[in-house]
């Protein structure tokens, strides 16, 4: 179970990764980010989820430099979370990417990053 800071910041950051990395986020990416957003907090209702979501795309409107936000997110998890956890937000920015059928070289690029800052 994430904190309610987790949460917000895995929304950010897997909302800015889907959509900024190819200025497109597909209704399964939507989906798959939802998945997954669930899967770290199962005891959130689905509404919560969408709340959670909403507050996302809020924030990321409110952004310059989205995918500079998002790293700045994946630093600062890097400190907050295990190992596990760590091996888990990579593992859903990979399932995210893959939703719509392919992974973008820019996609394939921000996941080597995560990974690189996350996972050393």
């Amino acid at each position: 179970m994430a904190a309610q800071a987790q949460l917000e910041s895995l929304a950010f950051l897997y909302l800015a990764f889907g959509h900024s990395t190819d200025g497109n986020l597909a209704p399964e990416e939507m989906r798959e980010l939802a998945g997954k957003l669930r899967e770290w907090a199962p005891e959130r209702e689905l509404g919560d989820i969408g709340e959670l979501l909403k507050g996302a795309v809020l924030a990321y409107k409110g952004v310059g430099d989205k995918l500079g936000k998002a790293r700045q997110l994946t630093a600062e998890l890097r400190s907050q979370l295990d190992g596990d956890q760590l091996a888990k937000v990579v593992a859903d920015l990979e399932a995210i990417a893959l939703a719509d059928g392919f992974v973008t070289e820019e996609e394939q690029a921000f996941i080597d990053e995560a990974r690189a800052t996350l996972l050393g």
